[in-house]
């Protein structure tokens, strides 16, 4: 009676011993059930012999979406033109302008919530995270510029705004908040920003178009110049009085020599056209390569070099 005991234990410590390890053997089963049934499984050896690289966990078939990957509407998830493509919109979704006041009012909870930091309160780019750091520098490569400037009230169509919102600008200086907010919010957000600069400056249209700047139709001037340097947010890094803040001071660059990361340059027409229109091109010596590429027409570069040669 104690050996048949002692048989009986020794078969249960055995079955039991061969529970939980951790193998690619079969499990030793009495009845077949559906742990038993042939298949593969992720992050485990194939054993069929089916593939080629001995792994059972498959890569996507190359240029093929999963299902809730496909975009249909281009314009809204992505700010992209439906007649243009590659270019951003201009107008705002049909979905975002049938609910605009929901969107204004939804968009002002959003932007103090993510944008209030950097950009402030009232959209001035005086947030607290633009302010200086402990050690009396900038805490930001480049400072968040003022949503009130023209280049930006008057000029960045909405697309634009929601692709720096999506995708992020100034090479990581500012974020994507892609994760952070959904696409109805991004678009919520442009809204209110837009809504925001009309009541600052009523001539700006809920979906703008291009609007012009300083009158030069009879010729580049140093005046026009002034204008320009603070309408497309030159002031946001290039001082005029000899300060170093991101970029090179104006005050008496022009005809100076600088070394780049190209060799050294005089700063003349040809090179501040290239610096504005190309500015990863030549990158002056103990600065970053924050700079984004800045669309301007030939009189417009040219007024911003006779603006310089003033500053001596």
């Amino acid at each position: 009676m104690k050996t048949l005991k002692l048989s009986a234990l020794s078969v249960v410590v055995l079955l039991g011993g061969c529970r939980g390890w951790d193998t690619e053997e079969r499990p030793i089963h009495l009845i077949k059930n559906m742990d038993t049934q042939e298949k593969g499984k992720a992050y485990r050896r194939d054993s069929t012999g089916l593939f080629a690289d001995g792994r059972m966990s498959r890569l996507p078939v190359e240029g093929t979406l999963a299902q809730g990957q496909l975009v249909e509407d281009f314009q809204f998830e992505e700010g992209i033109d439906e007649v243009t493509p590659g270019e951003p919109t201009q107008a705002f979704p049909a979905s975002v302008k049938s609910e605009m006041d929901l969107n204004v009012a939804r968009g002002q909870n959003r932007y103090q919530i993510y944008c209030t930091p950097c950009h402030g309160p009232a959209l001035d780019g005086k947030g607290t995270v633009a302010g200086l750091a402990l050690d009396g520098g900038p805490r930001l490569t480049v400072a968040p510029p003022s949503l009130h400037l023209e280049r930006i009230s008057k000029e960045m169509v909405v697309g634009k705004i929601y692709s720096a919102i999506r995708n992020g600008v100034n090479n990581g200086n500012m974020p994507s908040y892609a994760a952070q907010l959904s696409t109805a919010d991004r678009w919520a957000i442009v809204a209110y920003v837009k809504s925001e600069q009309m009541k600052k400056d009523s001539s700006v249209p809920l979906e703008p178009g291009k609007v012009a700047g300083p009158d030069i139709s009879k010729g580049a001037t140093a005046e026009a110049g002034a204008v320009l340097y603070k309408s497309k947010g030159c002031n946001a890094c290039h001082s005029v009085d000899g300060t170093r803040v991101v970029g090179p001071t104006f005050k008496g660059i022009w005809g100076r020599v600088e070394g780049t990361n190209a060799g050294d340059v005089t700063v003349d027409l040809a090179y501040v056209k290239e610096s504005i229109l190309n500015p990863m091109a030549k990158i002056v010596n103990g600065y970053p390569p924050a700079m984004p590429p800045q669309q301007l027409n030939d009189l417009e570069v040219e007024s911003i070099t006779l603006f310089m040669q003033t500053l001596k």
